[in-house]
């Protein structure tokens, strides 16, 4: 399976190869943060078939937490 996809504006572009490891709704406090309160829909697909094609994406991690996760996103238009 090969997925591609990108930020609203266009400016960050990736693709992704292989078979979805999981697909799920994520309702933990952090991804309510980050959605506005929505659970966060995630497609987990294996890191050795991933790649940006076009861009660099900014990252944030929330430091006051246990096991924060890192948050890829646009820098231009905010796309996560």
């Amino acid at each position: 399976m090969s997925i591609t996809g990108g930020c609203y504006c266009g400016a960050i572009r990736y693709e992704a190869d292989g078979e979805p490891q999981a697909q799920i709704q994520c309702h933990c406090r952090e991804c309510q943060y980050i959605t506005g309160g929505h659970p966060n829909a995630i497609v987990i697909l294996p890191l050795a078939g991933f790649r940006w094609t076009k861009g660099e994406p900014a990252s944030f991690a929330r430091s006051d937490l246990e096991r924060p996760v890192t948050r890829f996103f646009c820098p231009t238009c905010g796309t996560g």
